[in-house]
């Protein structure tokens, strides 16, 4: 049985299986986000009375979601920013208010992709709408270069944690479920891969001990 580790501490449960395949999300793993700074942001935006934007990792309107699945492109997202939650603002303005979660990459996050890519292979599955990659697409590049593949949600037309998702992922990299480690921030995420027989661990964004952690699962 697949192994999901709720703790995001203990990663010496996996000692002992067949990983072939890392495979990570990317904001909250390998880049920094903070969902208030967008939620406020737009709440900023809003003429007053307008209906409440419900914004956050574990919870989202339905809009949101849409965006990253790419059942809305980026001027239908802004245009039913606007209609929808009464914001008074330029595309630019709502642009860099849904942009504002975007801190950058983790100071370790490159060195850290670069030394384990040479024990196994890695690909990243991610939740991530037009505008978000648009803005990260330059700063990301050496990042996406080491990755076999790169499942970006709105290209896919699904999201996580939508289980058909992960059977996508199982089917072009030709890995079994119990031969992946699945690395993400959102305990819903994990929950539906570990159902599926992948192995999950659950990543705690305030803390970067786990890398180290798979530093040394990997090189012995």
């Amino acid at each position: 049985m697949a192994f999901y580790d709720m703790q995001a501490s203990n990663i010496s449960a996996y000692s002992n299986m067949n990983i072939r395949l890392i495979l990570f999300d990317l904001g909250g793993v390998l880049y920094n986000i903070e969902h208030a700074r967008t939620h406020s942001a737009l709440n900023s935006l809003q003429s007053i009375n307008a209906n409440p934007i419900s914004f956050s990792l574990e919870h989202a309107e339905a809009i949101f979601g849409e965006f990253d699945a790419g059942t809305l492109n980026k001027s239908e997202f802004i245009s039913r920013l606007g209609e929808e939650y009464s914001i008074q603002a330029t595309d630019e303005q709502i642009i860099n208010a849904w942009n504002a979660m975007l801190l950058g990459l983790y100071p370790d996050t490159i060195s850290f992709i670069h030394e384990i890519s040479k024990y196994l292979p890695i690909a990243l599955l991610s939740n991530i709408n037009e505008i978000h990659h648009d803005h990260v697409r330059e700063e990301c590049k050496p990042l996406f270069e080491y990755f076999e593949h790169l499942f970006l949600s709105y290209e896919m037309n699904l999201k996580k944690p939508d289980p058909e998702i992960f059977h996508h992922v199982i089917s072009k990299t030709g890995n079994s479920p119990d031969e992946i480690l699945f690395l993400d921030d959102t305990p819903v995420n994990c929950r539906i891969a570990q159902s599926l027989g992948i192995n999950a661990k659950l990543i705690d964004p305030l803390t970067r001990d786990w890398l180290s952690e798979i530093k040394n699962l990997i090189a012995n």
